[in-house]
């Protein structure tokens, strides 16, 4: 009875821990699907692009063979370039990981043209750099090398000039990125000021993966560094690319000591997410990238170069990036501005309406229209359509008399905190909120909206909107079933005709919501409404979902940079079509998308809690059984404490899923395995698969040359190889186990047949059965522990055979994870990793607790900031314990 109740117990246990992967994974199938289309506009080439070759010094050359400096040219300028004639502005391209040097066209290309469209009395000269497509997003060992290369094609650039240029502007894509900023930061005879403006797309800022001390080595000089660039006065921008960017999140995206964090979402005349490799090619986002720096050059120097007025380059960046009120040019906004006379004035009291030239005759004087500030209602909002006037919003003093009305002669200007709105139908549309207690002017009356002539040649809309803040806001339905028990009951709400502007708070506990808008009553057939999903905590971060006739959702959106530490809430700003009632259903989104936000947040911590759970597992194996529940219990109270039980439980079912297949694996595909060891074996020593396949099964008697020819790769090539390769044989050996035990069992069944004399004298031991069976489970369970310990290897071994034709050993592995390689490789061939059949008193004890309290260790690695950095301590941290585990075998 008490078996049976085991049985179901763990029957459901195990059921419940597929459900919740199963969960996890549909999670992850969200993460990775649920975003909008990529509606970018390709960029092209005018002219076939071209790329000239720029040689360093011998020594450098002969230094880094992988890698290679280039000048991007088109036409006729290629000529020059290959004449080595330079004069204009430089910019130094770096790809990301595993990108190409080609990846420059796009923004030289774009570049080009605009300055040849604008006659401008100067260009951009577009470098880039080759990097061999090393896996330094994985490998800190590469990294440091690309750094100090790029650091060389700096100084190599700057000494082309025949004039007088100190500056350089860098451009970095992914761990291009963060190779760009190193240059100027971690390598000698430069120094930060040397860079004026940088800008990182889709820069790892904070990494999810580091897997070796030297890529921690790296980050952690890198980002005590960070300030030196502020200090010099350079300009950062870091652009991420929004919930498209699968590979480098939003929250990885944002630089701590930037001068300007934004996604593409929130770019002006941008607006769209593009994923990793589209921030490159993006039409609209390269444009405003070269916008940006052609407005960032001071004409009044000879030659014009990048202004060296930190501020002057910040009021280009942000009005391109973060804040672009007017048209595609940076534009000064007078703080006052005297109004012409003669002009249209028009005040209506109505609190919504809306003012169109449609059906009125041609003005030739301007038109002011007036909105009255009262205490109540105390906000504002203005949305047109088509006025193109850089100066149209201002706070004014009705103090002059025209006709039978007060007028304004002058006015404070609002302009600049306007901002152009996105539109489905491709109309210019700016927008301002207004809170009026906010305008402090003395004396003012009204706010003023100015309408040119120029404005009035073609159609003009301004819809008004005053209103109480209180009134506009939308309430939040929970779809959690807990959230539906703690919340009331709440209506969608219904809005009038006229009404533009909602408001809705998100409580923290919410990581995504579902929002539906219903038009009803409209009056015009090609209404839409915009709904935008603001962070408060970086006003760079801003998503925007478009509401049409044709595309009515309801639509999903998500926390991207959610700040734990911030009491600040995220909220909706909700633009409706005045011409129409909506009904506004705002609602939790259901587990699958709450799930699809933890995945993208914290999938990296499954492998240090992957680990612990391990660790723990083998405590309880070395003392068979003893203080089990106690370990247990403290292991799930420090799960919860810490807010791990999500990635606890996931972690479970990924051992449970991992182990039948690595069970069903020593099952079936054992002699696969072995016919790729004896054919690699024969290729390698060029005998025969016979001659391979008895040397191999000699090896086998014979750990200890095994363990000599293993551990004789650690010089000759790397660490991360020989530690791959004791896998494979660790799983040889499981396999050869597991056919010795199907042995065993035939001949005790035999035995039972006296008819057959041959095994008549043959006596089945089930102890011997059972201790067979128990030495199989424990090699599976270190044999588990030894596949997850060899993950950081894997990026090791990729950069060794990717360069293995420059150089056969690998001399940047990281020197921690060879010494632990070595010890892991070690003890497995030889065969000392086993755990003892019998319980040996106080020597299990002991080891026991420390292998548990490592593995809770571990855990809280999880929860602690920054968790990634603590990831390439799991292979010394196993070492160790494996180094105890073989101690408490082999001593007697």
């Amino acid at each position: 009875m008490i078996k049976i109740k085991s049985v179901l117990i763990y029957g459901a246990s195990f059921l419940f821990l597929m459900l919740l992967l199963l969960f996890y994974i549909l999670g992850a199938a969200r993460y990775i699907t649920d975003f909008e289309e990529n509606t970018c506009e390709m960029t092209y080439m005018f002219e076939y692009p071209q790329y000239v070759r720029i040689s360093l010094d011998d020594e450098t050359e002969e230094r880094y063979p992988r890698y290679g400096l280039y000048a991007y040219g088109e036409g006729f300028v290629t000529e020059k370039l290959r004449r080595m004639y330079f004069s204009g502005i430089p910019v130094l391209f770096v790809p990301g990981n595993a990108g190409s040097h080609e990846q420059v066209r796009s923004l030289a290309s774009v570049s080009l043209r605009k300055g040849l469209k604008d006659r401008t009395p100067f260009h951009f000269d577009y470098f880039t750099v080759s990097l061999g497509k090393d896996y330094s997003g994985l490998y800190g060992g590469v990294l440091m090398e690309e750094t100090l290369y790029v650091s060389h094609c700096i100084q190599k650039i700057l000494s082309l000039y025949k004039t007088n240029i100190e500056n350089i502007v860098l451009i970095g894509h992914s761990m291009g990125g963060i190779v760009a900023k190193g240059s100027i930061l971690l390598t000698p005879n430069i120094n930060a000021s040397i860079a004026n403006i940088i800008i990182t797309l889709g820069a790892p800022h904070t990494p999810r993966l580091v897997l070796d001390s030297t890529f921690a080595s790296y980050y952690h000089n890198f980002q005590s560094r960070l300030s030196e660039i502020k200090d010099a006065g350079t300009s950062v921008v870091s652009i991420g690319g929004g919930p498209r960017d699968l590979l480098v999140t939003s929250t990885q995206s944002l630089d701590s000591t930037a001068n300007i964090n934004v996604l593409s979402t929130n770019i002006p005349d941008v607006w769209k997410s593009t994923d990793h490799l589209s921030l490159l090619w993006c039409k609209q986002l390269v444009l405003s990238i070269v916008r940006s720096l052609f407005d960032s050059v001071d004409y009044s120097q000879r030659p014009p170069k990048i202004s060296s007025n930190p501020e002057e380059r910040m009021r280009a960046l942000s009005y391109h990036f973060r804040h672009r009120a007017s048209g595609k040019k940076l534009y000064e906004y007078k703080e006052t501005m005297q109004f012409e006379p003669g002009g249209e004035w028009i005040e209506d009291i109505r609190r919504h309406y809306v003012w169109s030239n449609k059906d009125s005759s041609k003005r030739t004087s301007s038109v002011y229209l007036m909105i009255r500030l009262n205490e109540q209602p105390d906000h504002l909002t203005i949305d047109t359509v088509n006025l193109e006037s850089k100066d149209w919003l201002f706070a004014c003093t009705a103090s002059s008399i025209q006709g039978q009305s007060r007028v304004c002669n002058w006015g404070w200007n609002l302009t600049n905190r306007t901002r152009i709105l996105p539109d489905p139908l491709h109309r210019l549309r700016k927008t301002v909120d207004l809170s009026l207690r906010e305008i402090k002017y003395p004396g003012a009356t009204h706010v003023i909206i100015k309408i040119t002539p120029g404005d009035l040649e073609k159609y003009v809309a301004v819809n008004i909107d005053l209103y109480s803040y209180d009134t506009r806001l939308v309430p939040i339905r929970g779809s959690v079933p807990l959230l539906k028990t703690l919340l009331p009951r709440l209506k969608a709400k219904r809005t009038d005709i006229g009404h533009i502007r909602y408001y809705a708070t998100l409580v923290n506990t919410m990581d995504a919501i579902t929002v539906e808008l219903k038009a009803f009553e409209c009056t015009d057939p090609k209404h839409h409404a915009i709904v935008e999903f603001i962070e408060p905590w970086n006003i760079g971060t801003t998503q925007i979902q478009f509401f049409t006739v044709v595309d009515n959702g309801p639509k999903t959106m998500k926390v991207q940079t959610g700040d734990k530490d911030s009491d600040a809430t995220p909220s909706l700003r909700i633009t409706l079509d005045s011409a129409c009632s909506y009904e506004i259903n705002i609602q939790e989104s259901g587990i699958i998308d709450q799930l699809s936000c933890i995945v993208r947040d914290r999938w990296h911590l499954l492998y240090t809690t992957i680990i612990s759970i391990l660790l723990v597992f083998l405590s309880i194996k070395v003392n068979h059984g003893c203080e089990k529940l106690p370990t247990i219990a403290v292991t799930i109270i420090l799960s919860y404490c810490y807010g791990l039980m999500l990635e606890c439980l996931v972690s479970l079912a990924i051992l449970c899923v991992f182990t039948i297949a690595l069970c069903c694996s020593i099952i079936f595909l054992g002699s696969v395995a072995h016919s790729i060891a004896v054919r690699f074996l024969a290729r390698a020593i060029a005998f025969s698969t016979t001659w391979s396949d008895w040397l191999l099964g000699g090896l086998n008697q014979l750990p200890f040359i095994t363990t000599i020819l293993v551990l004789s790769l650690i010089p000759a090539t790397c660490g991360a190889l020989a530690m791959i390769i004791s896998v494979f044989l660790y799983f040889l050996n499981l396999t050869r186990m597991y056919e010795d035990y199907l042995e065993e069992l035939l001949m005790a069944s035999l035995s039972h047949f006296n008819w057959m004399g041959r095994f008549r004298n043959t006596k089945d031991n089930p102890e011997e059965h059972e201790n067979t069976r128990r030495k199989i489970f424990n090699h599976l369970i270190l044999f588990i522990i030894w596949c997850f310990t060899a993950v950081p290897a894997i990026p090791s071994a990729l950069v060794w055979a990717k360069n293995f034709s420059y150089d056969m050993k690998l001399s940047t592995e990281d020197p921690l994870l060879v010494h632990s390689w070595t010890v892991l490789v070690a003890c497995s061939t030889l065969g000392w990793v086993q755990i003892p059949p019998n319980n040996l008193g106080n020597r299990s004890r002991v080891l026991a607790r420390i292998l548990y309290f490592s593995g809770w260790v571990v855990l809280l690695m999880g929860a602690a900031p920054r968790a990634s950095f603590y990831q390439y301590y799991m292979p010394p941290i196993v070492a160790g314990a494996v180094t105890l585990i073989a101690l408490h075998f082999i001593v007697p």
